[in-house]
């Protein structure tokens, strides 16, 4: 998976554990456009796991996962629906 080249907005979620992440990341989402994409910076090894299930859950997509220096990575979620639609 390869990151996408526009990103709508970017949530730096540096410290922050997975019970607290995904209200986060719903928050910002409801602000985007469908078809959107949030960038999510993290530094929690859960955070893969976490996010991966909380979009198939509520039906946005994870589009690509970047790995930094660990256990630093990024995460770009595409908010459900089309852009236009």
């Amino acid at each position: 998976m390869t990151a996408p080249d526009k990103v709508a907005d970017t949530l730096e979620a540096y410290g922050v554990t997975c019970g607290s992440l995904e209200p986060l990341i719903a928050q910002r989402l409801r602000a985007l456009a469908p078809g959107d994409v949030l960038e999510i910076r993290s530094d929690m090894p859960e955070a893969r796991d976490g996010i991966a299930s909380w979009v198939w859950l509520t039906g946005h997509a994870l589009v690509a996962v970047e790995d930094e220096e660990p256990p630093r990575a990024r995460y770009y979620v595409k908010k459900k629906g089309e852009k236009g639609a």
